[in-house]
């Protein structure tokens, strides 16, 4: 059985029950998730490198952590007012390599390069300015979903090595999308301690306290404020655990109330012990451009973006 096979059968054929790990946002959102698979492609020649077979041909749709528009024309003519701010507001802002890259990543990918594919390509370009350096690191991506920003790392810095770690259910999107991008990089699911590809490794949060990570750089958008806190205090022991100084960006609501009625706030978050570098309101992450008037609207809440070494 293959990764991708392994990830359906696993957690979309097991009659819709949700795992430990998954908070109320996650088991109301994960719910609308569905895949598809659909007859096989004879234009694929060979099986990529992660060993998914080429005539592994899915249809899947989530909800709840971005917005995957496909690259056609009906889309590309909708998300004209996104595009005129972007452009003139955020593109500006990329570096040109930065920005070439990724709009090459977005054809590769079929999707438009839109409002979450930009914000995740500033990210790549503050986390540049504030680290030095970042090419060969190792980087850990706690929640990213459709692995749009190890996708954007990767096409930027190719030498970089990016682990995925997602509630099972959704690390589905981040390999599918991703192994689509880099069909010739390597694609590992961890399964057994100690197994780490050189480019993409993924690994199931219900299962990454089994296995030793080590990273140079932890990374998490806009997901730590849709877990419990018993699960992001978690996440932080790991951080703290690694045997050398490493770096975490957060991004996140400064507070944000859960299905359940809990209330998840930014600044209760575990940060003792971590020297703050960085700490500041997230200049493109406070609005959000959408096809319909007024065009541009304010998020729920403010998002705050903090940079610690551990």
């Amino acid at each position: 059985m293959n990764d991708i096979e392994y990830l359906i059968s696993k957690y979309f054929k097991d009659n819709g029950t949700f795992s430990q790990e998954t908070s109320s946002h996650w088991k109301k959102y994960g719910e609308k998730q569905s895949i598809k698979l659909l007859h096989e492609s004879r234009n694929w020649k060979k099986r990529t490198r992660s060993g998914m077979s080429p005539l592994t041909k899915l249809e899947i749709k989530g909800e709840g952590f971005g917005d995957f528009k496909k690259l056609n024309l009906i889309n590309l003519i909708s998300c004209i007012p996104i595009f005129m701010y972007c452009a003139t507001r955020l593109w500006p802002k990329l570096k040109i390599n930065t920005l070439l890259k990724t709009l090459i990543y977005t054809l590769k990918s079929k999707q438009i390069f839109g409002y979450d594919v930009t914000r995740m390509a500033l990210t790549v370009d503050f986390l540049e300015r504030n680290i030095g350096n970042i090419d060969s690191k190792s980087f850990c991506l706690i929640g990213d979903g459709y692995g749009r920003f190890g996708s954007i790392l990767k096409s930027i810095y190719p030498t970089c090595k990016i682990i995925y770690i997602n509630l099972g259910r959704t690390l589905l999107f981040d390999y599918y999308y991703t192994s689509k991008v880099f069909p010739n990089s390597n694609h590992l699911l961890n399964r057994t301690q100690g197994k780490l590809s050189d480019d993409f490794t993924y690994i199931e949060a219900e299962r990454y306290r089994e296995f030793k990570l080590e990273a140079e750089i932890f990374i998490n958008i806009a997901s730590m404020q849709e877990m419990d806190k018993k699960i992001i205090n978690e996440y932080f022991s790991l951080i703290k655990s690694q045997s050398h100084p490493a770096y975490f960006y957060c991004a996140n609501r400064i507070s944000k109330k859960l299905p359940d009625g809990s209330i998840i706030n930014f600044n209760e978050y575990p940060w003792n012990g971590m020297k703050v570098l960085i700490d500041e309101l997230c200049p493109w992450h406070q609005k959000f451009p959408t096809t319909k008037p007024p065009f541009v609207r304010n998020f729920d809440g403010p998002h705050q973006h903090r940079l610690v070494i551990t």
